[in-house]
């Protein structure tokens, strides 16, 4: 039997392809893309990696590139009982990084499939290390998945030397069992020994450590006495002191107060401010932006409790991390869409979950008494401009190579 680790192969064809490695513990181990990568290049790609067990992708009709990559190597495919969704795909891969749709879409399909066999190969995993065959795992599994055996134990049968008489395999299991059995028994008298020996141990340190604590009690004893001693002879002096400390934090307390007061009297008129050009910027056709800084689901919860984001247009420096939930709050709060600096696919995809979006070079933004604003026709020329666009590219993706 080769020795090259076994592998699920996940892959995207088209005119851009993405390809996806996993071992059979579902480790991700190579994510890349190209354009106009060829079938030739996928083969050695994979080849590399290792030997294919599972060849799969995120479509329901199995691509005939991806069928020919399977052929090559002999492996077993796999097809979704219906294609991806886009949601399933970013749950699936919200864990790993990708650099674009293309590889998440292959990553997406490796790892659907490897799902598909976690459980099997879970139990085989521990049917293995309970026969002390950990060496034979992926040997087993790949025997399993492409059917070669009808269950674990022929697949064992097989990868530990099916070939011969059926007799002599079953007296070669028996005898590699009993053997196993001696050196288990071993094992465990090495660890009821080392159990011993530590817990010895932790007896001696229990011991030490309770001789320390009486010691603590009695010096805690001895202290308590002093303490009693000395608030006889100095009562009034320790009231006195008090009462003395006690006025003094209330008049910092108070003056501190008055402090945090003045601040707040300012930020508030300093927003009233504010409010009074978003008014005027309204009234006179334009559109102010509500800067949020980075895109997350607490500052936009922030924002909004301070004035509603319904309707708003948001400027922001960073779209932030976790899309599903920054898209879900941007369309319950009724936010109408976002301005900032955003690659193409990040903007494609507020689009493509009904948030309008553009770059912040795209459009010309102006300023007026520190508030920031846009045109009402710059916006919607933009807006227009974007959505065409958008169309175009969804139309393209829609019609990738199969």
């Amino acid at each position: 039997m080769t020795n090259r680790k076994r592998t699920v192969v996940g892959i995207d064809p088209g005119s851009t392809s993405a390809l996806a490695i996993l071992d059979l513990r579902g480790n991700l181990k190579e994510l890349e893309s190209g354009k106009h990568m060829g079938e030739e290049e996928i083969i050695r790609k994979v080849s590399e990696g290792g030997k294919p067990v599972l060849v799969t992708t995120d479509k329901q009709k199995l691509p005939s590139a991806v069928e020919r990559v399977a052929t090559s190597f002999g492996a077993e495919i796999f097809t979704p009982d219906e294609d991806l969704s886009i949601h399933g795909k970013k749950e699936l891969t919200r864990k790993h990084d990708y650099e674009n749709l293309h590889e998440r879409d292959a990553l997406a399909a490796a790892l659907n499939a490897y799902n598909n066999f976690k459980d099997k190969f879970k139990n085989i995993e521990s049917r293995m290390d309970d026969l002390n065959l950990q060496d034979l795992s992926e040997e087993v599994k790949e025997f399993v998945v492409t059917g070669e055996a009808k269950n674990v134990s022929e697949a064992v049968e097989i990868a530990l030397g099916g070939d011969e008489e059926k007799d002599e395999e079953e007296d070669e299991i028996r005898t590699y069992d009993e053997e196993d059995l001696k050196e288990k028994i071993d094992n465990y008298r090495q660890i009821i020994m080392k159990e011993r020996k530590d817990r010895k141990k932790l007896e001696e340190h229990n011991k030490k450590l309770k001789e320390e604590v009486k010691k603590l009690k009695r010096r805690a004893s001895e202290l308590k006495k002093e303490r009693n001693e000395l608030e006889k002879g100095e009562k009034e002096k320790v009231l006195e002191k008090t009462e003395v400390r006690k006025l003094e934090r209330n008049l910092r307390s108070k003056e501190n107060r008055i402090k945090r007061l003045e601040n707040e009297k300012r930020e508030l008129k300093a927003e009233v401010e504010k409010w009074k050009i978003y008014d005027e910027l309204r009234k006179e056709g334009r559109i102010p932006l509500r800067e949020v800084g980075k895109l997350t689901v607490q500052n936009l919860r922030s924002e909004d409790e301070e004035y509603k984001l319904k309707g708003c247009v948001l400027l922001i420096k960073d779209a932030g991390d976790d899309m599903d939930k920054i898209l879900e709050t941007l369309e319950k709060l009724g936010a109408e869409a976002v301005i900032g600096d955003m690659e193409e696919e990040v903007i494609d995809t507020f689009i493509e979950e009904g948030v309008w979006a553009c770059s912040e070079e795209s459009v010309s933004i102006k300023e007026r008494d520190g508030v920031r604003y846009v045109d009402w026709e710059d916006f919607k020329e933009i807006k227009k401009e974007k959505k065409d666009s958008f169309i175009g590219w969804l139309k393209r993706y829609r019609g990738r190579d199969a």
